[in-house]
């Protein structure tokens, strides 16, 4: 018998509206729709890929009871840990997605943050050897 392992986390964020976070993930951040149903819940649901990165977009009655607390879904920072991210902001900036200002962390990483459609923080970083930016 094989031992048990986890092979794979892959975030499944809730959105009110599925179809516009479909665009900005695509369009603005340079994912692959690799599944979608359009037609469930109230928005739809997709599976999303690039770079070896997955992440899920799913109507809040996608499943039969959404998770919530005082009427909110959780919000969590998603990291995506990348190759270049200077370049990456600079891509993702000339289709017209905000993103922040790099900085240099004092953990020893270089990000930068996109709030997506529903308020969903994704913090993309890369490893550096460079001092803090200073606050």
């Amino acid at each position: 018998m094989a031992a048990a392992r986890m092979l794979e986390l892959v975030p499944m964020l809730m959105c009110q509206d599925t179809q516009a976070s479909i665009r900005f993930y695509t369009e603005g951040l340079g994912f692959e729709v690799i599944d979608r149903m359009d037609d469930v819940g109230r928005s739809g649901w997709a599976s999303l890929h690039r770079d070896g990165t997955r992440i899920m977009l799913a109507s809040p009655t996608y499943l039969p009871r959404g998770v919530s607390f005082d009427g909110r879904f959780p919000q969590s920072l998603y990291y995506i840990y990348v190759r270049n991210v200077a370049e990456l902001r600079a891509s993702i900036r000339a289709k017209g997605v905000t993103a922040s200002e790099i900085s240099t962390r004092f953990y020893g990483m270089k990000e930068f943050e996109v709030v997506d459609p529903e308020g969903h923080v994704l913090v993309f970083g890369e490893d550096t050897d460079e001092p803090p930016t200073p606050e």
